[in-house]
């Protein structure tokens, strides 16, 4: 009986360390909120902003604005990832209101876009693939 009750014990623990060590992984059922088979982009900065979260991360001044300094700081921490962004996409690119900052629905507007391979505005699971792989151990979020 002994024997029993710490083998549940051990089994539990281990089980509660791998859930707390487990990265976050992207669902396309669980950011396809409505079930539509595509994700926009609301659920898209929903769905970013629960399991990746790095607007907030990088936003170290917590103004709910990245300046071009936080922007570029939360970009080189993973600049030994390969990046989802063309080379020429930037912080000014994304800054649609060219007010020096980016706001968090600018930020998610220029992630959500180099996803949104075809460009229909909608991503759908072959694309958001890419970012679950992006999200992944290693990849550019890794988170």
């Amino acid at each position: 009986m002994m024997k029993t009750n710490w083998t549940k014990a051990l089994l539990g623990s281990a089980v509660a360390i791998s859930l707390v060590a487990a990265p976050a992984m992207a669902n396309f059922g669980e950011w396809d909120a409505n079930g539509d088979a595509g994700i926009d982009n609301e659920e898209f900065a929903a769905g970013f902003d629960k399991d990746v979260g790095v607007f907030g991360d990088w936003d170290t001044d917590d103004d709910n604005m990245l300046s071009q300094a936080e922007f570029d700081a939360g970009y080189g921490t993973r600049d030994t990832a390969e990046s989802p962004f063309d080379d020429d996409i930037g912080f000014d690119d994304w800054d649609a209101n060219d007010d020096d900052m980016l706001s968090s629905t600018e930020f998610h507007d220029g992630v959500y876009a180099a996803y949104d391979d075809d460009g229909d505005n909608i991503i759908e699971e072959p694309e958001f693939g890419d970012l679950g792989d992006d999200i992944g151990d290693g990849g550019f979020w890794d988170v």
